[in-house]
């Protein structure tokens, strides 16, 4: 909801905007175009691939983009021990995507 304008000075600071800060509002907090009046281009993020393997106890659940290759170093992995209690960790404690799914049994896996 966008402030009503100020139209006297008692108004100031009891959620009026004045209209120097609606001309800035305006020009400044459009959306869906630049600073040139040009549209933005729509670009929609790929979603992830997620591979699934369970050995016994252990649930590991990679993520990666699409087409990745397992033994390509773009995955981001995680081990899920469902021993009580459950547990979840990464690959070397790693959130980041810098881990192979081929290789997914071989890190040490912290929280």
């Amino acid at each position: 909801m966008i402030p009503r304008p100020i139209t006297s000075p008692e108004q100031l600071g009891s959620g009026h905007m004045s209209p120097e800060a609606i001309m800035m509002y305006e020009q400044f907090s459009r959306i869906g175009n630049d600073s040139n009046g040009q549209a933005f281009q729509r670009v929609r993020e790929a979603d992830e691939t997620q591979l699934i393997d369970v050995t016994g106890s252990d649930i590991y659940i990679g993520y990666a983009l699409p087409l990745s290759s397992i033994t390509a170093t773009v995955w981001k992995i995680k081990k899920i021990n469902t021993t009580n209690p459950i547990s979840i960790f990464y690959a070397d404690g790693s959130t980041l995507y810098n881990k192979s799914w081929a290789d997914r049994t071989t890190y040490g896996y912290t929280s």
